[in-house]
């Protein structure tokens, strides 16, 4: 089986993972996930952050960018211009966004942000241990972090999706640490 195939097989298998967590089950381990970013002294002290906006199944993320825009914290979220190019675009209230195509909150704004950001709060439908993710298969958030500077990047998952390996490219981007419902991994 070559990699493109592996990788495929392996995000459906994920994806169906993620998806038989059930939505209370989704909830609470979203808040254990919250309180163990919270207690982080670098989270803290974050003043500027990149943070994705939950969709679907994945991590419940609005609570904490509800968090940090009320802390009036610079928070950037996320934005698709292209097949191949992502921003990161602030947003100080949920009225600067709006649901694209797919149904994903995105920014109204396409200003991108020229900031270095202490934190980046990352999604994925897998993890390893030594930083390894995978997501969708559409690279933006690797291309995403070799343009941009950012100190900390933090992925943040449900324990069920912390694997054993992935396969790895050249250029994908590990990350310094994950959070999830039950553990916190520094690498």
């Amino acid at each position: 089986m070559n990699l493109l195939e592996e990788k495929k097989q392996l995000r459906a298998r994920l994806k169906q993972l993620r998806a038989d967590i059930s939505a209370e089950s989704r909830r609470k381990k979203s808040e254990e996930i919250h309180e163990k970013l919270a207690q982080l002294a670098l989270f803290d002290d974050a003043k500027t952050v990149f943070c994705f906006i939950s969709y679907l199944n994945e991590i419940d993320t609005h609570p904490l960018i509800s968090q940090l825009m009320e802390q009036k914290r610079c928070v950037c979220v996320p934005k698709i211009i292209d097949k191949t190019t992502m921003i990161a675009v602030n947003v100080t209230d949920w009225e600067e966004l709006a649901q694209d195509s797919y149904g994903i909150l995105t920014p109204i704004s396409s200003e991108a942000a020229d900031v270095e950001f202490d934190i980046a709060l990352t999604p994925g439908l897998g993890f390893t241990r030594a930083g390894g993710r995978i997501g969708y298969g559409r690279g933006y958030y690797d291309r995403w972090f070799s343009k941009n500077r950012v100190k900390t990047k933090i992925g943040l998952a449900f324990n069920e999706q912390i694997i054993p390996e992935l396969p790895i490219e050249e250029n994908d981007v590990l990350l310094d640490m994950l959070i999830t419902d039950q553990q916190t991994i520094i690498i």
